[in-house]
């Protein structure tokens, strides 16, 4: 890779990352200036190879030092800080689950928190066909709320203008639409709600807070962006 103009040499900050063939997702900087970035999961019979299938932080100071803050993510493509500075994670499942596609998720981030995958999946299910047992799976972590198989959460961020909703854009079938996530905090996790916000979408991508409280949203196959305003009170 090179580059030409006014920039100076590229620099490789890390290589050889593990990768599903699939996506190694979004970045996402946190409130602290730490890089947040996931290893797509590979799996090795029922097990995720080492390195793949987690969320983790990159301490600028220390490029070359990335430290593990979660587990058991298939995909964890987008993710989002909200102004409480809690860590929001969409996670996109395509390997069947017995005999059946699996749901995507949207999760609420702690300390070292294990997602489930390859073995669990959904709402702390067993997924028989890759070992997962009811026992197992009790000690993962529970998603907020699940979205429709194929799905693909492809971006989330916090609602400019309600507390405690996210935004989440869906890429696939059979949602296609940014729909609104109200969550209710319970314990060290929350609860959660999919509820309609913006459809007639084709492929919606990205989603974008401005500072002056508005949002941007492009959709893929349309080769549209749009900007969505808090409507008058007049």
């Amino acid at each position: 890779m090179s580059a030409t103009g006014e920039l100076g040499p590229v620099e490789t900050i890390l290589k050889d990352l593990p990768f599903n063939t699939r996506s190694e997702g979004t970045l996402t900087v946190s409130p602290a200036g730490r890089l947040i970035f996931e290893t797509s999961g590979q799996r090795s019979g029922n097990q995720a190879i080492e390195g793949s299938a987690r969320l983790w932080e990159l301490d600028p100071a220390e490029p070359a030092q990335p430290h593990p803050i979660a587990s058991g993510l298939k995909n964890a493509y987008a993710h989002t800080f909200d102004t409480a500075r809690r860590l929001w994670i969409t996670d996109v499942h395509d390997d069947r689950v017995n005999d059946e596609a699996p749901p995507d998720e949207l999760n609420l981030w702690i300390e070292g928190a294990d997602f489930g995958w390859p073995p669990c999946f959904g709402y702390q299910q067993p997924a028989l066909n890759y070992g997962g047992t009811a026992e197992s799976c009790a000690a993962t972590r529970s998603p907020v709320v699940l979205f429709p198989p194929h799905s693909t959460p492809t971006s989330v961020v916090a609602s400019p203008w309600e507390e405690n909703t996210l935004l989440v854009a869906l890429w696939g079938p059979p949602e296609q639409a940014v729909v609104r996530v109200p969550f209710t905090l319970v314990d060290d996790n929350a609860v959660g709600q999919v509820e309609p916000f913006v459809s007639g979408m084709q492929n919606p991508q990205h989603l974008l807070l401005l500072p002056d409280g508005s949002l941007l949203a492009s959709d893929f196959s349309a080769g549209v962006i749009y900007r969505l305003n808090r409507a008058s009170s007049n």
